[in-house]
């Protein structure tokens, strides 16, 4: 029964995809292209989370889950469609992850809860960052909430995860539709929200497997920070030297062999993720080897190759 259900959110997943492309064009939703971040030729539609969202959010039984998750996918909505300051923006994913943390607080304590309110809104905006080539962020995040959702047994999310494959079949290389702003919010809030789960319920233990799973994405936004302050540059401005350019430029090599890559790297934290629950600090140490190896041999913390 259960895989009947996937095959009907992925069918569902690719029809409603389809019809958002024109959707997106009609309404003006589409991210442009400006010849320095965005180097995509045309005017490619958005929406692409919002397909996802759709295709999916019906099958999760959670309405916390549910309530916050729909609120970040409308911010970042919002910011698809008349693009919000990042004061604004910050602000509202503040309160969403406060809020989501006040249910979880006799389980998680102040400096967890600490914690996760810097890692969330840390985490949804690293997500939003590495959504800068054709399937990168939709893959990454597909492996990291499969993952997390194995582990923590959670496995609702999982009918995400299917969307998102029928997402990628409009958004591998010649990408077709974006995610936009919506989308890399609502798959961002969803890995965090399992972490709040992962931590909740095992500690330490939770918490620190749910941070080497997503780590590729952690990987990305320290590097690019560290990149920018070596280089006199603000932290938060935009760059072509994330992984994804850094793979493709070195090895050049095509967009969807980057994009695959970049998959690899991602399963691979997730693997190690597993084997930390029953041996913790090989999964750390591995896990460090891992990130060090991404920002040493790439060179994210440098503008050269």
């Amino acid at each position: 029964m259960e895989y009947i259900n996937y095959l009907i959110i992925f069918l569902i997943s690719v029809i409603v995809t389809y019809f958002m492309i024109p959707i997106a064009k009609k309404l003006k939703i589409v991210d442009k292209p400006d010849n320095e971040l965005k180097i995509h030729q045309n005017a490619i539609p958005y929406l692409g989370g919002i397909a996802i969202y759709l295709s999916s959010i019906w099958f999760i039984k959670d309405i916390r889950f549910i309530i916050f998750g729909t609120l970040m996918l409308l911010l970042g909505l919002l910011d698809d469609i008349i693009n919000v300051s990042p004061r604004f923006r910050l602000i509202n994913e503040f309160i969403g992850v406060v809020l989501t943390l006040l249910p979880f607080y006799n389980s998680l304590g102040i400096i967890y809860s600490i914690i996760l309110t810097i890692l969330g809104v840390t985490l949804i905006n690293a997500v939003n960052m590495i959504d800068g080539m054709d399937g990168i962020c939709g893959g990454n995040t597909l492996f990291v909430i499969l993952f997390l959702s194995i582990i923590s047994k959670h496995f609702d999310y999982i009918y995400i995860v299917v969307a998102i494959l029928g997402f990628l079949l409009f958004n591998f290389h010649p990408a077709k539709i974006f995610l936009g702003d919506a989308g890399s919010y609502f798959l961002g809030y969803t890995i965090f929200y399992l972490t709040v789960i992962m931590t909740a319920n095992h500690g330490f233990g939770g918490f620190a497997i749910s941070v080497i799973v997503s780590a590729l994405f952690y990987t990305d936004l320290f590097f690019s920070f560290l990149r920018r302050i070596l280089n006199n540059k603000s932290p938060f401005s935009g760059d072509r030297d994330h992984i994804y350019d850094k793979i493709k430029k070195r090895y050049n090599i095509s967009v969807k062999k980057t994009a695959i890559i970049t998959y690899i790297f991602s399963f691979l934290f997730g693997i190690i993720g597993v084997i930390s629950w029953d041996y913790p600090y090989l999964g750390l140490s591995l896990a460090l080897i891992e990130f060090l190896f991404l920002g040493i041999y790439l060179k994210l913390y440098s503008y050269k190759l």
